[in-house]
């Protein structure tokens, strides 16, 4: 893995982060867009952009105590930021599934290893990042310092009253399988309700396969 990602960063390590911020912020401006539109369309754009990997994935867990089943992304992107409290990430890692500030919905979440991966342009790195390049696994852990800057959430039910939580804890554990070509994992998060709601659990499985 270590030498992949080498390889691939000479092909987007020439841009400036204000070029890679874009390209996947506009990514993830699409994930919504994903539910209603064709996967061709989808795949059309992913194809046009630079970020490193892409995974289409499906999540299937339980939140509030109820199952689902969500179709999202796992983006791989070179890394933002070498100024840090939490260490410097080897790489980082989206995963993004629906919007959850403007269409909540059971399981929709964003969790980043960095805030620009969700369009901010502060660099802010939010999260703990380990890979074993032995066994191709990669596991994040949200620093829970920077929680309430409300980068990372999800939320439990549909609806402009759903209650969003800020993700402050926990995990998420994803292995690159079949020369990168496919990914596994899952996701065991806890996030603090914005509103008086307490925190909640977020747990799931993830797979999915490269599209870019």
């Amino acid at each position: 893995m270590t030498t992949m990602l080498k390889n691939k960063q000479s092909e987007v390590f020439n841009k400036t982060p204000d070029q890679i911020s874009n390209v996947v912020a506009r990514r993830l401006s699409l994930f919504t867009a994903f539910l209603v539109t064709s996967v061709v369309s989808t795949l059309a754009f992913m194809s046009s952009a630079s970020a490193q990997l892409v995974y289409q994935v499906t999540i299937r867990g339980n939140v509030l105590q109820r199952p689902f089943q969500r179709t999202g992304f796992v983006v791989v992107s070179p890394t933002v930021t070498r100024v840090t409290q939490n260490g410097v990430n080897p790489f980082e890692v989206a995963l993004a599934s629906g919007n959850p500030y403007t269409s909540p919905d059971r399981g929709a979440i964003w969790f980043a290893t960095n805030n620009r991966l969700v369009g901010s342009r502060a660099s802010l790195d939010l999260a703990y990042v380990n890979y074993n390049p032995g066994t191709a696994v990669v596991t994040i852990q949200p620093d829970s310092r920077i929680a309430a800057t409300g980068s990372n959430i999800f939320t439990a039910v549909p609806g402009i009253t759903a209650t969003p939580y800020q993700i402050y804890g926990g995990y998420m554990q994803l292995q690159f399988q079949n020369n990168f070509q496919r990914i596994a994992g899952q996701i065991d998060v806890v996030g603090r309700g914005l509103t008086f709601s307490p925190s909640n659990r977020y747990t799931a499985i993830i797979s999915g396969v490269r599209v870019q």
